[in-house]
C-alpha cells in the first residue's frame, strides 16, 4: 500500500521533468537575455558584478549568484534543479497533510498536493517558477523558506523525519529564503511562530536555532544594502505619487493590489479556498445561525467575485486590478472604486469570521489553516510598501497562490463527505488542464504568457 501511495509522485515528478525539458527555455527578450549579455562580457567578474549589484539594485545577492552560476552551464541542470523543487513541494506537502484526516484516501490526497503546484494563477506561475530568471526570485527561495520551517513544522505534526539532514540543509536553505524580501518577511515570521508552539510543546532543541540566526543575518544583508534604497528610487520614476503616501495609505495600496488579484483575477485558487472552508464549517456546526452565516458568506463572496466584477468592468471600461492602479497612482478615487473596496474588506472580516469558527472547533486544523492564509495576504499586502508595486506584475503573488492553496489542501485531508471528492475531482482536472493549456502555451509562443 505504501508503494501505491507513491505513485501519484514519481507521475508528477516525470511529468514535471517532461515539461520543463520539451517546453521551457531562455527567454532572450527578457532578463534571460539581458544577464547572458552582461555573463558573456569578456571583463565579466562574477564577484565584482555580485558587489556592484548589492550596492546599486539589490541585496539578493544569494539568488542572484544561484542565476549567474546556472547560467553559466547547460539549461538542463536549471531544469533539473526547477523539478526538484516542485517534487519538494508536493512531497512536503504531502507530510503535512499525513497530519490530519478526512475522506480523502492517502492516495487522492497526494495527487492533490501534486496538483498544488499547477493551480496557481497562470500569470503568477510562468513568470515565478517556469522563466529562468523568475524562478531565481519567486520558485527557489519559495521552496528554501519550505526547507528552513520544516524541521520545526515536522516537530509541531509529530511528523517523523531525518532530523540530522533536515537541520542541517535548513541552516543553508536560510541563506537563500532570507535573500528575497517576500520570503525573508514569511521565513522570519513563521520561524518565530514555530519556535515559540515548540517551546510551549517542549519539543525545542538547540540545533533549531541555526536557521533562524543564518536566516535573520541574510535578512539583515538583504534590508540593509545600498542597493535597495536605489532600485526604490529609480523604480519610483513609474510611481511618484509613492513618496508623498502616508503609512496608511501604503497599507491600503498593498490591500487594493491583494484584492485585484486574488477576488477578481486568481479566481481558481480563492474560489476553492472559499468553499472549503464553507463546507468545513458547516459540517463543524449544527447551529441554525452559524450555517446561515455561511450561506451569507458564500453567496456574499459570489457576489463580489463574479457580480461586483462584472458590474465594475462595464463601468469603468478595465478590471479592478487596472482600476486600483489608475486610482493610487492619480490619487484620485471614484465611488466605483470606494464601494468596490469596501465590499472587498467586507468580504475579507467575514472570511476572518469564518476561520475563527474554524478555531473554535477544531484548534488544530483552524489555527493552521488562519496561519496559512493570514501570511499569504501579508506576502501579498507588503508590497505596496514598494515603489515597485506596479512594475513588478503578477509574480508577485506566487507565494499567496501558494499559500493558501498548502491551505486548501489541509482542508481537503481534513474534508468529510461527498463535496470533499467533488471539490478534489474539480480542482485535479483544472491543474491538468492548466497543464496541457501551459505545454501549448510555451509550445506555440515566442513569450508565453507571462502576467
Amino acid at each position: 500500500m505504501k508503494k501505491k501511495e507513491n505513485y501519484p509522485l514519481i507521475i508528477f515528478s516525470l511529468a514535471t521533468f517532461a515539461f520543463f525539458v520539451l517546453f521551457t527555455h531562455l527567454i532572450i527578450k527578457t532578463d534571460d537575455g539581458h544577464f547572458l549579455g552582461i555573463l558573456n562580457e569578456e571583463s565579466f567578474s562574477l564577484t565584482e558584478w555580485l558587489y556592484q549589484r548589492y550596492n546599486t539594485v539589490s541585496g539578493r545577492t544569494v539568488s542572484e549568484f544561484l542565476m549567474m552560476s546556472f547560467l553559466k552551464i547547460n539549461p538542463i541542470f536549471w531544469k533539473a534543479f526547477a523539478t526538484g523543487s516542485f517534487v519538494f513541494i508536493a512531497w512536503f506537502l504531502q507530510k503535512i497533510c499525513s497530519a490530519f484526516s478526512g475522506t480523502l484516501t492517502p492516495i487522492q490526497k497526494n495527487i492533490f498536493c501534486c496538483s498544488v503546484p499547477f493551480l496557481v494563477f497562470i500569470g503568477a506561475l510562468n513568470s515565478g517558477a517556469f522563466w529562468f530568471a523568475g524562478s531565481f526570485t519567486f520558485l527557489f527561495p519559495f521552496t528554501a523558506f519550505l526547507l528552513t520551517v520544516a524541521p520545526l513544522t515536522f516537530e509541531y505534526f509529530g511528523i517523523k523525519y531525518n532530523k540530522i539532514a533536515f537541520n542541517i540543509i535548513a541552516v543553508s536553505a536560510s541563506l537563500l529564503a532570507c535573500s528575497q524580501e517576500q520570503t525573508a518577511a514569511l521565513t522570519i515570521v513563521f520561524l518565530t511562530v514555530l519556535l515559540i508552539v515548540n517551546s510551549f510543546k517542549k519539543t525545542l532543541r538547540f540545533y533549531h536555532a541555526p536557521p533562524m540566526f543564518f536566516g535573520f543575518a541574510s535578512a539583515v544583508w538583504l534590508f540593509t544594502s545600498p542597493g535597495m534604497t536605489g532600485r526604490q528610487t529609480l523604480e519610483s520614476g513609474s510611481f511618484p505619487r509613492f513618496t508623498e503616501m502616508n503609512v496608511f495609505e501604503k497599507l491600503l495600496c498593498g490591500f487594493s493590489n491583494y484584492f485585484g488579484y486574488s477576488l477578481f483575477m486568481s479566481l481558481i485558487v480563492t474560489g476553492v479556498f472559499a468553499v472549503l472552508v464553507f463546507f468545513m464549517v458547516s459540517t463543524l456546526y449544527d447551529d441554525k445561525k452559524v450555517k446561515t452565516f455561511s450561506k451569507l458568506f458564500l453567496i456574499f463572496f459570489v457576489a463580489v467575485v463574479v457580480v461586483l466584477n462584472i458590474i465594475y468592468i462595464a463601468i469603468n471600461h478595465t478590471v479592478p486590478d487596472k482600476g486600483f492602479e489608475k486610482a493610487f497612482k492619480n490619487g484620485s478615487f471614484d465611488l466605483t472604486d470606494i464601494f468596490t473596496l469596501v465590499l472587498c474588506f467586507t468580504l475579507l472580516l467575514m472570511l476572518a469570521a469564518m476561520l475563527v469558527l474554524l478555531i473554535v472547533k477544531d484548534k488544530k486544523l483552524g489555527l493552521a489553516v488562519s496561519i496559512l492564509f493570514a501570511a499569504s495576504v501579508a506576502s501579498a499586502v507588503v508590497v505596496g510598501f514598494s515603489s515597485s508595486i506596479y512594475a513588478s506584475g503578477q509574480r508577485v503573488f506566487y507565494f499567496t497562490d501558494m499559500l493558501m492553496l498548502f491551505a486548501c489542501a489541509i482542508l481537503i485531508s481534513s474534508g468529510k463527505g461527498k463535496h470533499t471528492v467533488n471539490v478534489y475531482n474539480t480542482a485535479v482536472i483544472i491543474a491538468l488542464v492548466m497543464f496541457i493549456i501551459n505545454c501549448f502555451n510555451f509550445a506555440l509562443l515566442e513569450i508565453p504568457i507571462m502576467g
